[in-house]
């Protein structure tokens, strides 16, 4: 098993009140299995992924990667695990804007002495066409361009889970089908991706889509019922 959550929660105090974000979530996703998550914007689903990257201590429940649980390491040891097992895709790429796309590619091999990390950036550039933006920074790049420099980077350690937070959310057709194949593309290789959206043509590219409400999975039709309410 890739990924498993236990019971699964997390609250934050808004005011007076607590909003409890994610509420007893349990779920499995094996090894070539591409699972997303559908809701609305504030449903939870964006603190459940970042629990599940090792960003974001849950309050009660357990996150095992490959049977280890990133919470109880050491800073130091889950900054470590995290970059090695996991690759991470977001709506706003989070590059950093004044380096070029071949140093953000790379930035990944900061935590680690991996050998020929440049030969493997500049494979992964060639593979999502980009070659021709290698010294690029971030402002010079297309929305679709920085997208595939995000999932370049995502890919450059060969994780094991892909986590993708609204990938397709500010993308043209062209390039979310470049995305959505890529992760797909990834599960049959071996990884697995958990995917949160609120995009029907994203979750369709998923082999099993659930619904969340209120910090709680469930099948999705239900969630799209609610949802159309």
């Amino acid at each position: 098993m890739l990924l498993e959550l236990v019971e699964l929660s997390k609250s934050f105090k808004s005011g007076s009140q607590r909003v409890q974000a994610v509420d007893g979530i349990s779920l499995t996703v094996d090894a070539g299995e591409f699972l997303a998550i559908k809701g609305p914007s504030g449903c939870g689903k964006s603190t459940l992924l970042l629990m599940v990257g090792g960003l974001l201590s849950p309050d009660t429940g357990k996150v095992l990667i490959e049977g280890t649980d990133p919470y109880a390491l050491s800073n130091d040891q889950r900054a470590r695990f995290r970059s090695t097992h996991l690759g991470f895709v977001f709506q706003q790429f989070h590059l950093v804007p004044y380096l070029s796309v071949l140093d953000n590619v790379l930035t990944p091999a900061l935590a680690t002495n991996l050998a020929e990390a440049k030969e493997r950036a500049n494979a992964l550039i060639s593979q999502f066409g980009l070659e021709h933006r290698l010294h690029h920074t971030p402002v010079e790049l297309s929305t679709g361009e920085k997208q595939r420099v995000a999932l370049a980077r995502a890919l450059f350690h060969q994780p094991k889970v892909l986590l993708a937070d609204e990938p397709t959310g500010n993308l043209d057709a062209e390039n979310s089908e470049i995305v959505l194949n890529t992760l797909k593309q990834f599960t049959q290789n071996g990884g697995c991706v958990l995917m949160v959206s609120h995009d029907d043509q994203a979750v369709q590219s998923a082999q099993k889509v659930l619904g969340i409400k209120d910090g709680r999975l469930q099948p999705h039709s239900e969630t799209e019922t609610l949802i159309n309410s």
